[in-house]
């Protein structure tokens, strides 16, 4: 599933988002850009890399609330980072209320939950295999596609808000038709939910992009308070530098930002971290406190949960640990091509790289020569579309 769109109108067809893709996800064909939902992360760079405005992420809107008698918004415990005491987390809390919630929820309770039983797990599992958790669906969906062999490391743990929407769910005293908002601080979180990209199993209703509602939320601050518990551990679990603080004896590495979180995978895919107990991914810098939707920054962000973490409570949300458990990787791409068949294709995939010139110009719409070489494996594309090799070929004739 990919969320991100492309506008035709303001595509200047600069190829900077084809060759700012990880995965290889992005092309230029027929003089439009398409995008590969089974290899697309959802990581944004190709947003972030497009200075036209030609791809962007919508999520939904206020005007979605109206089909709800009862409307619930999870807040990340990112979004807290943007505050720095607790009575500033309360305020934003009554601000996002105002919006037109019955009830708000910061999850900073359910991630400290979450926090609390991956050092028991790690305790009892730590010396079978490196463990690589991630709550980013960004690393995992990368995971899924480029190091497949990794999968069965992944800690198999749901997402904190799937799990806060389901123990919501289960609340005897729920309005029948109630509505749960899930507010993003990144664009793969919107993945998230039922809509607007149709995630059919979630509990989660819609998801929301905190940063588009920021105007209404800083008119709506004020000295009035929602009151809302902030998890010291919770906060912990969402920021990189603070992780590895309640593992005491465990050897936990930690790497943020997509080119620390592909170094990583690179080692851990050739098993070179046999010393690491746990390996924590996020896709943005500092954790998910630094995720693109949010209208602050990383580094100020770490700063805020520092002292917000002093003021913190200890307690968290009381959850059965089989409750934190469930499907971490969901997409249409599945590997079932046996080792063999993989070897093969590689050994294909390098015979039309070598043939290719290596010069990664982007010139015949793909991302590199090899995920060209990819494509003519799978009779997508021929060598005759390589413009380079067309060009020397004219040469060598004339």
């Amino acid at each position: 599933m990919t969320v991100i769109s492309y506008t035709l109108e303001k595509c200047q067809k600069c190829m900077k988002c084809l060759h700012s893709c990880l995965t290889g996800a992005i092309s230029l064909q027929d003089a439009r850009v398409k995008i590969d939902s089974e290899k697309c992360t959802n990581c944004a760079t190709c947003i972030e890399a497009c200075v036209y405005q030609g791809l962007q992420a919508k999520g939904s809107t206020l005007a979605d609330l109206e089909n709800y008698q009862y409307k619930i918004a999870l807040v990340s415990t990112a979004v807290v980072g943007e505050c720095c005491t607790v009575d500033q987390v309360e305020e934003l809390m009554m601000a996002i209320k105002k919006l037109g919630f019955d009830e708000v929820i910061n999850l900073s309770g359910y991630d400290g939950a979450m926090y609390e039983e991956m050092i028991r797990y790690v305790g009892v599992n730590h010396q079978q295999t490196t463990l690589i958790t991630s709550f980013c669906p960004v690393v995992n969906k990368l995971i899924e596609v480029k190091y497949p062999i990794l999968l069965s490391n992944i800690v198999p743990m749901d997402n904190i808000s799937e799990v806060a929407a389901r123990s919501i769910r289960k609340r005897e005293d729920m309005p029948k038709n109630t509505g749960i908002f899930l507010l993003c601080e990144c664009v793969s979180k919107l993945t998230l939910a039922k809509y607007p990209y149709g995630n059919k199993y979630s509990e989660i209703d819609h998801a929301m992009v905190i940063a588009d509602l920021f105007p209404q939320i800083s008119r709506n601050l004020s000295t009035e308070r929602l009151r809302s518990p902030v998890s010291d551990k919770g906060l912990y679990n969402v920021t990189a530098n603070l992780y590895t603080k309640g593992f005491k004896d465990k050897n936990v590495v930690v790497a943020d930002g997509l080119d620390k979180v592909v170094k990583a995978l690179e080692l851990a895919e050739f098993d070179r971290l046999k010393d690491c107990d746990l390996l924590f991914l996020s896709g943005c810098i500092n954790g998910c406190i630094g995720g693109n939707l949010l209208w602050g920054n990383p580094f100020s962000s770490f700063n805020n949960v520092r002292k917000l973490a002093k003021k913190a409570c200890e307690t968290t949300v009381d959850i059965s640990n089989n409750d934190l458990y469930g499907v971490v990787i969901a997409s249409s791409f599945n590997e079932k091509r046996s080792l063999q068949n993989r070897l093969a294709n590689f050994i294909k995939i390098n015979e039309y790289v070598e043939k290719l010139p290596g010069f990664d110009c982007g010139a015949c719409g793909f991302h590199s020569c090899r995920a060209m070489a990819e494509e003519i494996l799978a009779n997508r594309a021929t060598l005759a579309d390589c413009r380079v090799l067309r060009s020397n070929d004219k040469n060598e004739s004339e």
